[in-house]
């Protein structure tokens, strides 16, 4: 069984928890698969992985005693895994194009929070979606950071929306207050500086990303 689904609503924590404990409760033993998510990570120094430190900004805050939940059922006999997905992009869709892409072209110039020297750790929807069928197979109690290598930088990123947006070379530099009032408080998940390695997923499940040219689709839309 595979949790995909995410409520941004006032109750979103007791949503996702009552959702999980729920499915949990009726795969029993058989593989349970968790969405999480690395912003729960926070800026990261460098690059990481599974192991560093948590520090999430407050949109994702919840996350954190909901996955423990999740994960420690794994000492009563059930088969918990939590896979945390980056920042997911392809056909034409998820966050980029909701807060990017289409406000760009409204506007004339994709938004770009700070100097955008901060990085994403992105993720193509179909090699997250191959990883979510290899986890599971992945032993009880593990986690996997979903990311297909590529870090990069929020200025390059913003360049290649505007492509997509009908601007080519047009963005507005935002300062992180005025993207939370324009954006709300995912602005500061956006604004980030994380980079991570996935290696783990790779070595343990074999997982292969295969669509690695984040900014040629992203600038294709």
């Amino acid at each position: 069984m595979i949790h995909l689904g995410v409520d941004y609503s006032e109750g979103t924590a007791d949503v996702d928890r009552a959702a999980a404990e729920a499915m949990q409760d009726g795969a029993g033993s058989r593989p349970y698969v968790h969405t999480g998510g690395v912003w729960v990570y926070g800026d990261t120094d460098g690059v990481v992985d599974e192991d560093a430190p948590l520090s999430p900004p407050r949109i994702t805050t919840w996350r954190l005693e909901n996955e423990k939940r999740v994960l420690a059922r794994a000492s009563t006999g059930e088969h918990p895994v939590v896979v945390m997905p980056g920042l997911v992009y392809g056909r034409s869709g998820g966050l980029v194009q909701s807060f990017f892409v289409e406000p760009g072209r409204a506007a004339g110039a994709v938004p770009c929070i700070g100097d955008g020297s901060n990085h994403w750790a992105l993720v193509h929807v179909d090699d997250i979606a191959e990883l979510y069928v290899l986890a599971l197979n992945a032993p009880a109690g593990s986690v996997y950071a979903g990311v297909g290598g590529q870090n990069l930088p929020l200025a390059d990123i913003t360049r290649a929306l505007s492509q997509a947006a009908g601007c080519p070379g047009r963005t507005e530099s935002l300062t992180l207050a005025e993207a939370v009032q324009r954006m709300g408080p995912i602005a500061e998940a956006f604004a980030l500086d994380q980079q991570f390695i996935g290696a783990r997923a790779r070595r343990e499940l074999g997982w292969t990303p295969t669509r690695l040219d984040a900014l040629t689709e992203l600038a294709q839309g």
